[in-house]
């Protein structure tokens, strides 16, 4: 099996049919399945044969694989794992806990005629030196598949080419990150740089699963635990101040509260008052973990740029009072599975010396591929003004606009008009009137062929 094959056989388990299982738990069982493939791989020599995937796909053709009997296996299997990678204990995972519980024949049914489908499938995947070394690649590329299956989750490759694009291009090497929610750990792949390890990595994440998939991420990534602080939000408690910070938060997703009370923005404690929770409070909760000459990338609804009340007085504090305000970007609708609602790509920058903010309207571009990129990147190094596409608008006239940020008022919409070639379509015209003619001639015969 080459490098090919490997990758289409390793992708199609996203496509495998599940039947009983809900979403959630098919992608569960994929993760845990195949991270105990992987660290199987990894540590063969230290594992003895009855505990690798291989007894399991005889206890499957023997009919003997049921969940009571996987059950045991597993947590048989765990502790010699655990002594070759004290890192993870396979009997400690959420899954394995959730499946403990499971009561309903049916559903473990479902479990274990799946379980029999991909253990077998796995198995197949005879290319061990080349799988282990591609695994850290594929399962990334699965964890993306699996995110772009649910509206909450979905990640396109374009969205994150933006992100990767203003982050190396601002944070040349970050050493610490910070992302309030992790769900499959694309955006921190947009955040850094390709195969650093030396960093450290911190958020919070409500989703246990979520955690869990990062952490195996991390893991064959070659990222050390010691540099991860990854737990839910009310466990976080964050001392530090990072170089890159990323949020994901479109329409249809939760807003956010505010991450921590005493490190708050003055203006978020003294105007914000009922509007705590938010996006435009959150991003300001976050902006305050920002280093000096940090960035911070974020996706949002575009109606927090025009939302009157006491919005307008947070993004005033955010434009005037501290200039974080760098770009903000209307992005199109192909770049999310919601339609209806507007997002914008909003660039923060802090310790910045321009004293303007660069907006663009990407509202209808239909791709971001290269060329569309190196349009955007070059605007954005010269701040350029091109009309239709991005205006460099100084702090004085969004001043004289209320700290409106709706980009109609900043970027005017071109009116291409097409050259009308006068003598083809008069021409055009003469040829109907004689098709006209001759139409009207037939119906005349038929007329007369039927004596009316």
């Amino acid at each position: 099996m080459d490098e090919k094959q490997l990758r289409y056989e390793f992708l199609s388990v996203s496509g495998e049919s599940h039947p009983g299982l809900t979403f959630e738990e098919y992608r569960d069982s994929c993760v845990f399945l195949l991270f105990y493939q992987y660290l199987c791989l990894k540590y063969e020599d230290k594992l003895e044969e009855c505990y690798r995937p291989g007894a399991l796909v005889r206890m499957a053709i023997r009919g003997k694989l049921q969940i009571p009997s996987f059950l045991r296996f597993i947590e048989a299997a765990s502790p010699f794992i655990h002594l070759a990678d004290r890192h993870f204990q396979l009997t400690e995972f959420s899954f394995f806990k959730n499946l403990q519980k499971v009561q309903l024949l049916e559903k473990q049914k479902s479990y274990a005629r799946f379980f029999r489908k991909l253990i077998k499938k796995i198995d197949a995947w005879d290319c061990h030196e080349l799988l282990l070394e591609e695994y850290p690649r594929l399962f990334g590329e699965l964890m993306g598949t699996f995110a772009r299956m649910k509206k909450e989750t979905y990640f396109s490759e374009e969205l994150l080419s933006l992100y990767r694009m203003f982050f190396s291009e601002t944070v040349k090497k970050p050493e610490a990150v910070f992302l309030p929610n992790f769900e499959y750990g694309l955006l921190l792949q947009a955040m850094m740089k390709e195969g650093q390890k030396d960093i450290k990595i911190s958020g919070f994440e409500e989703h246990i699963g979520y955690r869990e998939i990062f952490e195996i991420l991390c893991d064959m990534k070659g990222i050390p635990r010691s540099g991860m602080t990854i737990c839910s939000k009310e466990e976080w408690r964050g001392d530090a101040l990072f170089d890159s910070i990323g949020i994901f938060m479109p329409e249809g997703v939760e807003g956010g509260t505010l991450i921590e009370a005493e490190r708050q923005p003055r203006l978020v404690a003294e105007t914000a008052g009922s509007i705590a929770k938010g996006e435009l409070p959150f991003l300001l909760s976050a902006l305050s973990f920002l280093r000096e000459g940090g960035t911070m990338v974020a996706v949002v609804p575009g109606a927090l740029l025009y939302r009157e009340g006491r919005e307008s007085q947070l993004r005033r504090y955010i434009v005037e009072e501290k200039n974080y305000l760098d770009t903000a970007m209307l992005l199109p609708d192909g770049m999310f599975q919601s339609t209806g609602q507007k997002e914008v790509l909003l660039l923060f920058r802090k310790g910045r010396k321009k004293k303007d903010v660069l907006f663009f309207d990407c509202g209808e571009t239909e791709e971001f591929g290269e060329e569309q990129l190196r349009s955007i990147l070059l605007a954005w190094r010269e701040r350029k003004t091109i009309p239709g596409f991005c205006s460099a608008v100084t702090q004085e006239v969004i001043e004289e606009n209320e700290f409106n940020l709706n980009l109609p008022r900043y970027i005017t919409k071109t009116t291409h008009l097409s050259k009308v070639d006068v003598e083809a379509r008069k021409k055009r015209i003469k040829e109907i009137d004689r098709e006209l003619l001759e139409i009207e001639e037939k119906i005349l015969m038929y007329k007369r062929d039927l004596e009316m």
